[in-house]
């Protein structure tokens, strides 16, 4: 084959690829985005219909990642065993299940279950999802894929917001129940629709899809990655990427990062009704903005880190951004609406355009069961940080009765990992993209 064909069918490969994986994913993404999050949206609702205190709050948002924490790595080995079409399915049932019983909680105990069986049930779903494009894409794709993929943690919010904000600001009392709990049944059956369908949907391998040709298929398999991952895998596969030591410092790492994700998160309607004292809808149509210019600019971003190779550095600046945000939202709150608002922006914008970069590294560690091991360690213990950050800010705004010391906590987070990820992650091998599997087209 010669090379130009060689290269009209590796273009053609990734392009039919990337229609037919790139935008479920994202769709399903969004979805458990949106469960997981539309709690920062009914924070005033539910603190009035369950007597919740910001650290009750904080505690409720943040109990989501203790499940997610603790099945995470068994719910990735599930992944492996099972594989993708039906474990995917497990999850989104599940899920499902339990963000549409969240809209029929009664005390705060209830609150807690539910949230807690919320991440235990979505738990592995998002390093499943990275493992499953290490299956299907090469590593010079990965980090513009991830790009794309990445594009729904700050959409889901920028669309999110005013939706969940329109729910909310509905007071109809339909079947007796109130706007906050039509939030959740509303947006917890999508889950369970999709879930349904998704096993005539993904297939589990490149051998599998039938939009692929012969040939496409053979210069997926000729690579040494893509056979790796696709021959058979067993437990001591699984195994030697849980003990990588690599994986457990970019999980650290990670936890760091999601500290300002999730913090910022759940605190951003609170942090602007605070600002500007108004109504639960036009807040959300407020948040709308940060996340939205987020949602712009992390594939361009994302697409400069592949081009340049340095991942790692782009991760850290990416967060030392955030991080500067975020301490200058301090410096102006309460003093202009815009300006405060403008360096919220500054902080959505370093904070979700670190993800792409920052997961393409311990991506590129190792491949097959290790790697879907190791992603899952990496995620885990970087979602303490989901529980962590949240209930953190909640017990600082409760004790300090001021938004200031937790966004200072968040910047800190922010500001540790990325400058960790600029001195010490560029010069590891996963920290630079090698010339020797990256080569732009």
């Amino acid at each position: 084959m010669s090379k130009n064909t060689l290269l009209d069918t590796e273009k053609s490969a990734i392009r039919k690829l990337t229609l037919h994986i790139v935008p479920l994913m994202i769709l399903l993404y969004f979805l458990a985005f949106l469960d997981r999050n539309n709690m920062a949206y009914a924070a005033m609702a539910l603190e009035d219909s369950l007597g919740l205190s910001a650290s009750a709050f904080g505690f409720a948002s943040g109990i989501f990642f203790i499940g997610y924490f603790l099945f995470e790595i068994p719910s990735n080995a599930g992944t492996v065993r099972f594989g993708p079409r039906i474990w995917f399915t497990r999850i989104l049932i599940s899920w499902g299940i339990f963000a549409t019983l969240l809209g029929f909680v009664r005390t705060p105990m209830e609150l807690y279950i539910c949230r807690f069986m919320l991440g235990v049930c979505e738990a592995g779903f998002f390093p499943s999802v990275v493992y499953y494009f290490t299956i299907f894409f090469p590593p010079k794709y990965r980090t513009r894929i991830l790009g794309m993929f990445i594009i729904v943690q700050p959409l889901s919010n920028a669309i999110g917001s005013p939706i969940s904000g329109f729910i909310l600001n509905i007071d109809n009392g339909w079947f007796g129940l109130a706007s906050w709990q039509w939030l959740f049944i509303i947006e917890g059956i999508p889950p369970i629709i999709i879930g349904l369908l998704l096993p005539f949907i993904i297939k589990n391998s490149p051998q599998e899809v039938g939009y692929l040709n012969r040939a496409e298929k053979a210069w997926l398999m000729e690579s040494v990655e893509r056979s790796t991952s696709g021959t058979k895998i067993t437990l001591a596969d699984f195994l030697s990427g849980i003990k990588n030591p690599q994986y457990l410092r970019y999980a650290l790492l990670n936890f760091g990062m999601v500290c300002g994700i999730y913090g910022f998160g759940m605190w951003l309607p609170s942090i602007i009704s605070a600002i500007t004292g108004d109504d639960i809808f036009r807040v959300s149509m407020l948040a709308l903005i940060p996340y939205g210019l987020a949602a712009l600019l992390i594939y361009p971003w994302s697409l400069l880190a592949s081009k340049t190779r340095k991942i790692a550095v782009f991760a850290g600046v990416s967060m030392v951004l955030a991080a500067l945000g975020l301490v200058e939202a301090v410096a102006f709150f309460g003093y202009n609406l815009w300006v405060s608002l403008s360096f919220l922006c500054l902080a959505a914008i370093g904070i979700y355009t670190s993800v792409p970069p920052f997961l393409s590294m311990p991506a590129s560690i190792s491949t097959g069961a290790a790697a879907a091991a190791g992603l899952a360690v990496v995620s885990s213990i970087g979602n303490i940080g989901g529980f962590v950050a949240p209930y953190v800010v909640g017990v600082l705004n409760d004790i300090t009765h001021s938004r200031t010391p937790g966004l200072i906590f968040l910047s800190l987070c922010l500001l540790v990992t990325g400058l960790i990820c600029i001195f010490y992650c560029s010069r590891q091998r996963e920290g630079v993209i090698h010339s020797a599997s990256y080569d732009e087209k």
